[in-house]
């Protein structure tokens, strides 16, 4: 809730430093972590503010990806998929178009009908870590 909150207000997002530490463990290109970073330098000036607007973009998109993981992993497997069949010679050029949009519809809906169902569990296991979290403290 506070990071909604702290998306709609655009209060400071979290530190160049916290977020490059998340695109350095990403498991991805060198060159795809450099594209991250160049956009994390990105500043806009509204109204005389000038607004980090690479960090909120990249706080947000890591915070999607923490709560809806399953959703994230389904959109990405899409894409990749889409992808390779339009890199098809000529069957591509057909089958891409027609595709693409019902793999990532597919990819989309599926993560997170997985997501809805993990919600639950994932409730519980925070029930569990606060639990044992107040226990710690008391004894």
């Amino acid at each position: 809730m506070e990071n909604e909150l702290n998306m709609l207000t655009l209060e400071p997002a979290p530190s160049k430093r916290v977020l490059r530490d998340q695109i350095e463990r990403l498991s991805i290109s060198a060159d795809a972590k450099a594209l991250l970073n160049d956009l994390l330098d990105v500043v806009i000036e509204v109204g005389g503010r000038v607004i980090a607007a690479g960090r909120q973009i990249l706080a947000f998109i890591f915070d999607l990806v923490r709560r809806f993981p399953n959703t994230t992993f389904g959109v990405i497997v899409a894409l990749v998929v889409s992808s390779l069949i339009t890199s098809i010679p000529l069957l591509g050029l057909i089958l891409g178009p027609l595709l693409s949009p019902l793999l990532l519809a597919f990819g989309l809906v599926a993560g997170a009908i997985a997501d809805l169902k993990d919600a639950p569990l994932r409730a519980r296991v925070v029930d569990l870590e606060r639990h044992f979290a107040s226990a710690t403290r008391n004894g």
